[in-house]
């Protein structure tokens, strides 16, 4: 017996995702923004809005590229729109070349002349 062929039209990828994201927040459980993302969605922090979470693996080349000031500085500008009184993170993972100390040396710069 030969499966049966198997697809999902936008509309119902759409649901899905809702209904993911709404099993989400019912559980506080917060979505990453990952960078680099594996998909659009991945970029942006989602699900439980109570807390934000960034972790940033280095771009172009994962664990090894350093951001740049003015990456940084579009990334500190993300970090300071969060709501008062929610707590983010912000993790640097691109560690491979010890680019995640200075990074997160100078993000926090960048958040203390805000």
């Amino acid at each position: 017996m030969r499966p049966a062929p198997c697809r999902a039209t936008f509309g119902a990828a759409a649901r899905i995702a809702t209904k993911r994201e709404q099993t989400l927040e019912q559980a506080r459980i917060a979505r990453v923004a990952a960078d680099p993302a594996p998909f659009a969605e991945a970029a942006r922090p989602g699900s439980w809005t109570g807390f934000r979470y960034y972790r940033l693996h280095g771009s172009p080349r994962i664990y090894y590229s350093a951001y740049g000031g003015d990456r940084l500085a579009s990334l500190t500008e993300r970090l300071v729109e969060a709501p008062k009184g929610v707590d983010t993170w912000c993790i640097f993972d691109n560690t491979a070349s010890g680019a995640a100390v200075a990074d997160a040396l100078h993000m926090q710069r960048l958040l203390s002349a805000h």
